[in-house]
């Protein structure tokens, strides 16, 4: 295992926004970098699970790849990555900000939602099905909102 290598990946991992990123994106970054000539995505992934400074959460995605199928590459090309995360274990998120990412989320699914309402079919049992979904978002948007009243921007919303 090559030291550097881990080091460059702890280093991208601190100055990255978000606080679980795609093995994938920090391994394309490093192979874009001329810093991956021979190490394959999956030895890539090997060092991360060795190095005790990262965490892995392993493939979440597994469902979604087979809805998608040939979607793939089209997806990653705009940068949607799939396969295991990666963490540092020494940049943990705090309460308020897990509270933000939670609130942040929920209001990106909201607003889809809301956005599909406008394009639904004349059906009404997919009309059924979608309002339920924007009533559940909404309810769960305003449960998080008082849970974590320190992470939001703007205070609470009027969703």
């Amino acid at each position: 295992m090559d030291p550097s290598i881990m080091n460059l990946t702890e280093n991208i991992l601190n100055e990255e926004k978000d606080f679980i990123i795609p093995v994938k994106k920090v391994w394309l970054k490093l192979s874009l970098m001329g810093k991956l000539e021979k190490v394959s995505f999956e030895e890539f992934s090997q060092m991360l699970y060795q190095d005790d400074r990262f965490e892995i959460f392993d493939d979440a995605d597994s469902d979604t790849e087979e809805i998608i199928g040939n979607s793939k590459d089209d997806l990653e090309e705009l940068g949607y990555y799939f396969g295991p995360r990666v963490m540092l274990k020494s940049r943990r998120p705090s309460r308020k900000e897990i509270g933000k990412i939670l609130i942040k989320k929920t209001e990106q699914i909201f607003v889809n939602l809301k956005k599909a309402w406008d394009l639904r079919p004349q059906d009404e049992e997919e009309e059924d099905q979608l309002l339920h979904a924007l009533a559940s978002t909404q309810k769960l948007l305003r449960t998080l909102i008082r849970e974590f009243p320190d992470s939001t921007d703007s205070g609470p919303s009027n969703n």
